[in-house]
């Protein structure tokens, strides 16, 4: 008997401490502040997206095949030859080892707005390239 009554004990003081310590089923959400400011937060990347998009959409429509050939010659600004490689629009009948964006002026212009700078999206301007 006294053996069942210890039993009987440990399962209470288990029970017990089950659940004092549970999780409790209402768990706080939050403050009306921070939902309004999530609220905002989300209704500034829903616009910052459509307006990616819309550039995307516009932009973003052809590729020009390239092919990347050796034996050109190129003259550095000290004046020496270097023979190098170089890409070139593919012909009819080569096989494009690259693609490259064609997107024109107007859209250079927009990507480089500081708007789509802030999601990571950079684009080299052809005065900032090496020639």
């Amino acid at each position: 008997m006294k053996g069942f009554a210890l039993l009987v004990a440990a399962l209470a003081g288990a029970a017990l401490l089950y659940v004092t310590t549970a999780v409790g089923s209402q768990q706080a959400g939050p403050t009306r502040a921070e939902f309004n400011a999530l609220k905002k937060q989300v209704a500034t990347l829903k616009k910052d997206d459509t307006a990616f998009q819309a550039v995307l959409a516009v932009c973003f429509h052809s590729g020009v095949p390239v092919v990347q050939y050796s034996g050109y010659e190129s003259r550095a600004p000290d004046g020496t030859t270097v023979v190098t490689t170089a890409l070139n629009v593919a012909k009819q009948g080569d096989t494009p080892t690259q693609y490259l964006l064609d997107i024109g002026q107007a859209c250079a212009q927009v990507l480089n707005t500081p708007r789509l700078k802030l999601h990571g999206f950079n684009l080299a301007r052809p005065a900032a390239t090496q020639r």
